[in-house]
């Protein structure tokens, strides 16, 4: 009987490093960083890949970029651009970086209008309600954000310790029941787990790992033919209030599939596209000493007027080394290609491809806005990040700008950490020729930035930090705005604690359930009673009584 080769399991990279030299992704050389500036211009330009199959257009584009880049560097771009223009015909497109992906016509108007309507009731509420974020100056209003009323271990009440279930119970059943020993913080897994053996998880990345806090991550079913079903409550969003914007979210998620599933396939393990260079560093050609010594010295003899005999490395002197090693690093040749080009050959084929029809997945859901006025017209920008911590696995985002309103172009940039680059002790000046690295600087590199501009829907992978960078208001005498939603994807592989076991922590969810049950308060006791129905936070402790008592 034939033996049947079972598919094999996409591994997905994390984006925390051991911390040593050699751990990170390759290093780009300065030829393959002007590569990427050319390939960030074109990309970056809506409906590209239709664009620049066209000779005026592309021409026009050749133009543009000649006073700032070298020819060969443009037309590497070009051709590997015309190339992909081929492979992706519609409007989901490759991004300004590798492995990202964008599109800009996935989202209709009456979709778009609906996310707005339904949004907007949670930003109307009273201006003591709002959630600013810590250190925004008052510009970043969180809407729903994952780091309230996450996973306290220790303190949170879960409903099963085995966090493989896929059983969802209807929230509001099961809300203030629980137990605190359901929820505890996973072992480090032994140093033989494959893991371990893969460098996926070391002893030192879990230092990356909260020990007191997680994310919770909603059930996200997506059948057969990628249709999507909101299965457990999102974190801080009322599956009741906002029984609308669930609807909403759940088409709008549908639209992410197809860029997850490109960014899962070119970053996972098993193909890595990420990490393939297009110029190796060996295309360089660095003047070794013995040229540099008989080059140095044939100067000095034409200058002096003196004869000039060629010498081996054997035959020079220990003293004559000495005198001419000291600048050697400074002043050897580094030769720099005379030609370079892209060959369709060379991309990387996918050994393998990722589909999420038909999966259960598990994805942290944010909406935030960013709010300028003329008091505050100027948003300085983000940090650089990663997406959550260990304890969550979030392998990939996805954003959608939905909105903004009198603002300049935004940008969200990208960068990733390297190892240390193959180099001679003291060779700072060839690091920096070819890496365009220095001594004692942070080993990452930037990878280039994509535009974020209205309805625009972006997916990227984790490995990736990103930062959201500066932007201001067009018109200074008006407010402005843009407005974002999120989805964090969580390994498919692996599951973590969701809101498929965690019933809801909100207190307002609470009482909201109480008052549904106020017909039921006249068994309590009359002056508990009368401070129920009076009280407007009630403690923690408190509701839980009652939610026992009344059974809710």
């Amino acid at each position: 009987m034939e033996k049947v080769k079972t598919p094999e399991t996409p591994k997905y990279s994390i984006p925390f490093t051991d911390g040593d030299i050699d751990d990170g992704y390759n290093c780009k050389t300065v030829i393959e960083q002007k590569i990427l500036r050319v390939l960030n211009e074109i990309k970056n330009k809506p409906n590209w890949n239709k664009k620049i199959k066209n000779t005026e257009i592309r021409e026009k584009w050749i133009k543009e970029l000649q006073p700032h880049f070298e020819e060969k560097t443009i037309n590497y771009a070009i051709d590997e651009a015309l190339y992909y223009s081929d492979k992706f015909t519609g409007s989901l497109v490759p991004g300004a970086v590798d492995c990202t992906y964008v599109d800009d016509d996935c989202i209709p108007e009456e979709l778009l209008n609906e996310l707005q309507e339904n949004v907007a009731k949670l930003e109307d509420v009273p201006e003591h309600e709002k959630d600013w974020h810590p250190g925004s100056d008052n510009q970043v209003l969180d809407l729903v954000h994952p780091s309230l009323y996450p996973v306290v271990f220790g303190r949170t009440r879960g409903l099963t310790k085995d966090v493989s279930s896929i059983e969802v119970p209807k929230w509001d059943s099961v809300i203030g029941k629980g137990e605190t020993d359901c929820v505890y913080l996973p072992p480090i897994v032994s140093f033989d787990h494959p893991y371990i053996k893969n460098r996926q998880y070391t002893p030192e990345r879990f230092q990356y790992r909260s020990e007191k806090y997680q994310w919770l991550p909603t059930e996200f079913g997506v059948d057969a033919d990628g249709e999507v079903k909101i299965l457990s409550y999102i974190n801080n969003l009322h599956p009741g209030i906002h029984e609308k914007l669930y609807g909403t979210l759940e088409k709008i998620f549908e639209k992410f599939i197809p860029l997850f599933n490109n960014v899962l396939t070119d970053s996972c393990e098993q193909n890595k596209k990420n990490d393939k260079l297009r110029i190796s560093s060996e295309v360089y050609n660095i003047e070794v000493f013995e040229d540099y010594f008989n080059r140095v010295r044939k100067e000095e003899a034409e200058k002096n007027g003196t004869e000039f005999v060629e010498l081996k490395d054997k035959d020079i002197s220990y003293q004559e080394f000495r005198d001419y090693f000291h600048s050697y690093d400074d002043e050897k040749l580094v030769v720099i290609p005379e030609d370079y080009k892209f060959d369709p050959e060379s991309v990387p084929k996918n050994n393998i491809t990722v589909d999420l029809k038909g999966s259960r997945l598990q994805v942290i859901v944010k909406l935030a806005n960013i709010i300028l006025t003329p008091e505050k017209p100027t948003y300085k920008g983000g940090v650089w990040h990663v997406e959550g911590m260990l304890n969550e696995e979030i392998v990939a985002t996805g954003i959608h700008y939905y909105d903004q309103e009198n603002i300049t172009d935004s940008y969200l940039a990208f960068r990733q950490g390297i190892c240390e680059p193959e180099y001679e002790q003291g060779d700072n000046k060839g690091v920096k020729i070819f890496y365009n690295l220095e001594d004692e600087e942070p080993l990452n590199q930037r990878l280039g930035e994509i535009k974020t501009v209205k309805n625009r829907i972006i997916s990227f992978p984790n490995i990736y930090q990103h930062q959201v960078q500066d932007f201001e208001l067009q018109d200074k005498t008006k407010p402005g705005y843009r407005k974002i939603l999120c989805f964090f994807l969580i390994n498919p592989n692996r599951r973590i604690y969701s809101t498929a076991h965690i019933p809801p922590q909100q207190l307002s969810w609470f009482e909201i359930e109480l008052m549904k049950n106020k017909n039921k308060l006249s068994e309590l006791p009359g002056n508990f009673k009368n401070d129920v129905e009076i009280n407007v936070v009630l403690k923690e402790k408190s509701l839980l009584c009652l939610i026992y008592f009344l059974g809710i």
